[in-house]
């Protein structure tokens, strides 16, 4: 089999049995690292539900790469810029994000916006953005290198995670993130394989190892890196007494809009 991403030759590395009944062979492409499975033929019925009962860690989840998100992106834009969530799901990265005080805004064909109704991509009035974001998104496309160009036309700088691993290839029964009982990660990517993405699309890369930036623009590393550690907190903080948050403004606007 061919690599998704690359499509050099790639070499079988295990199976296992993927939302309880396919029985799945996974392939690691020794030129550019990715680990991905057999042409994902089950992709509709694992997509059922948008998001998978089993995903328990979907708040907390949200709530730290938001604190991160935050830092990056005060850095770059201060108060001010428009940005927009790829993949949004019910629209929780958005919410809280909007309730930081940034100028988020939700998108996702697939799933229904839950908590940030009012500011889904059609109320943006833009179709270009400072920033575009997707989490825990990366690994389930079947093509992300197309996923992430298409990305990158709505904006110059795409913050996103996905999970990354090291050689060897994971034990199936050791790494959570292979999430075989809900059939949509079909994708797994190492350090070097986001680097071979970012070169090849002519991008600079930055990552602190869970959050992850391709850019047309460079950035100080050093926030990148102060977003995943202790100090967050304290920028945080700071940047809490430099930004109003939405939360107010958002609700008068809807209650506004019902009037009208």
């Amino acid at each position: 089999m061919n690599c998704r991403l690359c499509l050099k030759k790639t070499t079988f590395a295990f199976r296992e049995v993927v939302m309880r009944k396919h029985l799945v062979s996974y392939f690691l492409c020794p030129d550019c690292g990715a680990l991905q499975t057999e042409a994902p033929y089950w992709l509709d019925e694992a997509y059922n539900s948008a998001i998978i009962d089993a995903d328990t860690g979907l708040v907390a989840r949200n709530i730290f790469f938001s604190e991160m998100l935050s830092c990056v992106l005060f850095h770059i834009f201060g108060a001010k810029g428009k940005f927009l969530d790829l993949a949004g799901g019910y629209g929780m990265m958005t919410r809280l994000m909007r309730d930081r005080g940034f100028d988020y805004y939700w998108s996702d064909p697939y799933c229904e916006n839950i908590l940030a109704k009012g500011f889904g991509i059609e109320d943006s009035g833009c179709e270009k953005f400072d920033a575009v974001s997707a989490f825990e998104v990366l690994e389930h496309t079947v093509h992300p290198k197309d996923f992430v160009r298409e990305s990158l036309s709505r904006a110059d700088t795409f913050v996103f995670t996905t999970e990354i691993f090291r050689e060897p290839v994971p034990d199936p029964r050791d790494w959570f993130y292979y999430a075989f009982e809900g059939g949509q990660h079909i994708i797994f990517f190492q350090n070097r394989t986001l680097s071979k993405i970012a070169d090849d699309l002519s991008l600079h890369y930055f990552s602190n190892g869970v959050l992850h930036i391709f850019s047309k623009k460079s950035i100080a590393k050093s926030v990148v890196l102060l977003s995943r550690t202790r100090l967050r907190g304290l920028y945080l903080f700071w940047i809490s007494k430099r930004m109003r948050s939405r939360i107010m403004k958002d609700h008068h606007d809807l209650v506004s809009r019902v009037s009208c």
